[in-house]
């Protein structure tokens, strides 16, 4: 891919949507999304421009020959499609590990019986909706080897040990997306699963780690820039969690203090929210001041010990949201 577009995500598994290196994420429309759609399930050998006009734009005038040139202009903007040469195909320029169908379709044909839950988890939390149920161009038996993919997954989920099942954080919400679709993957109904506490972890570095060290026992979110958050913000996010823990620095150069700026938004928007300030570099301050600076229940200093744990971080979140 060129500079442009380095470090961006393709996700078809829910709205189609591209998100980008800094974490924020481009929606977009319906008839470019199910182009994005099409490009991704067609690989790499891709889709002529008859082929394009003929699923997808089959209800306009056969004399109108330029609406895939048109729509593949607006999707350009958002991901790498080389023009084709005469008579060529479209092909999305993104490697496949960059593409979450992909991604999904390969993952689930490596698993094994030695597979860690965490890694099934992954393959689970990568759905956001089912793309076959939306209103769509897209037909869906181009889904197909996907949707083999997904039963093969639903299956082996279904056959893991209940102890080690237990462990998945993402298999009832991925039941759920599927609920008249699951028959194949068990006999019985999959039970509602109580409401977990949810907590916001705002961090560029470590997020992703500290969202799997607590996924056995709470429901994460994470946002690793500034950017992601004021976007959050602008959409009106219900911010509806129980607990936050946010790093001071948002940047790699840790030249700056935006987790600040959250922790206010925070105190602003959710008073009542419990929160925590991580930090390598706490302010030249004592804790109790920065506490009451920032409004936070506690300060957490990011040094590792000896054994390379940041904190017991599970019995400090269940503290921090007790204080709640």
């Amino acid at each position: 891919m060129s500079t442009e577009f380095a470090g961006i995500q393709v996700e078809v598994l829910g709205s189609p949507r591209v998100r980008l290196a800094d974490g924020t994420h481009s929606d977009l429309a319906a008839l470019p999304g199910d182009l994005l759609a099409t490009l991704v399930l067609a690989g790499p050998e891709g889709r002529s421009a008859d082929w394009l006009r003929r699923e997808l734009w089959s209800s306009l005038p056969v004399e109108d020959n330029n609406p895939v040139a048109r729509a593949m202009m607006r999707l350009r903007k958002d991901v790498p499609i080389p023009k084709p040469r005469a008579g060529g195909n479209y092909v999305l320029a993104v490697p496949p590990d960059r593409i979450d169908a992909l991604v999904f379709r390969d993952g689930v044909a490596t698993l094994g019986s030695q597979t860690p839950a965490t890694e099934v988890d992954a393959l689970l939390g990568l759905w956001r909706g089912s793309p076959w149920q939306r209103k769509s161009r897209v037909r869906a038996a181009s889904w197909a080897e996907i949707r083999r993919a997904r039963d093969r997954l639903g299956v082996y989920v279904d056959a893991m040990p209940p102890q080690q099942r237990a462990e998945l954080t993402h298999w009832h919400r991925f039941c759920g997306l599927f609920q008249h679709e699951t028959e194949a993957w068990h006999g019985e109904a999959v039970p509602e699963r109580p409401r977990r506490k949810q907590v916001l972890i705002v961090d560029d570095m470590i997020g992703e780690a500290l969202a799997r060290a607590l996924g056995g026992v709470y429901d994460c979110e994470v946002v690793t820039s500034f950017t992601a958050w004021t976007e959050m913000l602008s959409q009106n996010h219900p911010l509806d969690y129980d607990c936050a823990l946010v790093d001071r620095h948002l940047d790699e150069n840790m030249a700056d203090e935006n987790g600040e700026i959250v922790l206010k938004n925070l105190r602003e928007l959710r008073p009542a929210m419990p929160t925590a300030l991580m930090s390598a570099e706490l302010p030249f301050e004592d804790a109790e001041s920065v506490k009451s600076r920032l409004g936070v229940r506690t300060v957490i200093p990011k040094h590792n010990d000896k054994d390379g744990r940041l904190v017991p971080l599970v019995e400090l979140v269940e503290k921090l949201i007790g204080s709640g």
